[in-house]
């Protein structure tokens, strides 16, 4: 997959255009099925499938105190993409200059250096200044500019309609395996492995601390069972997500501890799974309440990989 990162004339290095439009902020299940629609219309002309979506959330020029944290980075946005099977991802950023345009320039914009034969959208894409530009507006002009626009029906999973708002809330109340039913696949955080206090270590449960991205959206507070892959090796393990209260902490943190591992992580970049909520955060008395309720939380953990295992 080729990544463009500006707006440039593409009409003569890919021919045949098909284009899923979309901010695409999660690459949950509904915007992989309006991504994978562009892919197979392509390949019925034997054409190029293109992604066009935003590198930065529009709200964060719009209404940045609004501006949701992200379920994804751009380099995972990047590479779910791609296992799509896109040809190319144009990722713009989103700028007050960007913001300004009409629907009607938008659409000159794309006529002009994409010249689409396909555009591909979900029922609730608007485009342009003050989100002027509906569906039906692009419909039209593709009646008129010779391009056939396809308005993909909202998804839905166990009668629940599939958006990033509702999965965001389910991350952020600890709900990550339903959250999980509607991305497709696992809640994930990638990190820098960094420095701790090494309280875990001097218990006998020693963790990895990571350093995450702010922008990042985590899971609620508390302990979940998780995997995570060292060196193509899957370990199972416990993380916990909290300012650590029993030893007075104040800063946010994620740390894990991993099952059946020894070694040295420091500096490596690992990422996390979330699988299932176990507890809530919890204030104990002393270092030995925690350690006794660190080998509960274990215990519990692996009582749902057994289950898991099974299905």
């Amino acid at each position: 997959m080729e990544i463009i990162k500006e707006i440039t004339n593409l009409t003569e290095k890919f021919p045949r255009m098909t284009i899923a439009l979309g901010t695409f902020d999660g690459i949950h299940l509904g915007h992989q099925k309006i991504i994978s629609r562009a892919v197979e219309l392509a390949k019925e002309i034997n054409g190029t499938s293109v992604v066009f979506t935003f590198s930065t959330h529009p709200l964060a020029v719009v209404a940045p105190k609004r501006c949701p944290l992200q379920l994804v980075t751009q380099d995972d946005k990047a590479e779910l993409i791609e296992k799509l099977g896109v040809d190319v991802l144009l990722t713009i950023p989103f700028t007050p200059e960007f913001l300004k345009y009409s629907a009607e320039q938008f659409i000159d914009l794309a006529l002009k250096n994409l010249d689409p034969k396909h555009i591909v959208i979900g029922p609730n894409y608007f485009f342009g200044y003050k989100r002027s530009g509906t569906p039906e507006l692009l419909q039209q002009a593709g009646i008129q500019h010779g391009f056939k626009v396809e308005i993909h029906p909202i998804v839905y999973v166990d009668d629940v309609i599939v958006s990033s708002t509702l999965i965001r809330k389910l991350i952020g109340n600890g709900h990550v395996d339903q959250a999980a039913h509607l991305l497709g696949r696992p809640v994930k955080v990638n990190g820098i492995v960094i420095h701790g206090a090494k309280r875990g270590r001097k218990m006998g449960y020693p963790t990895v601390n990571l350093e995450i991205p702010n922008h990042l959206i985590l899971p609620a507070d508390g302990v979940y069972a998780v995997s995570l892959t060292i060196k193509n090796i899957q370990y199972n393990g416990i993380a916990n997500i909290g300012n650590n209260p029993t030893f007075q902490g104040t800063d946010r943190r994620l740390e894990v501890h991993i099952l059946n591992f020894s070694g040295d992580l420091y500096g490596q970049s690992i990422t996390v799974c979330f699988l299932k909520h176990i507890r809530g955060q919890v204030t104990f008395a002393d270092a030995e309440g925690l350690k006794s309720q660190i080998y509960h939380d274990i215990k519990a953990a692996e009582v749902y990989y057994a289950a898991a295992s099974l299905k």
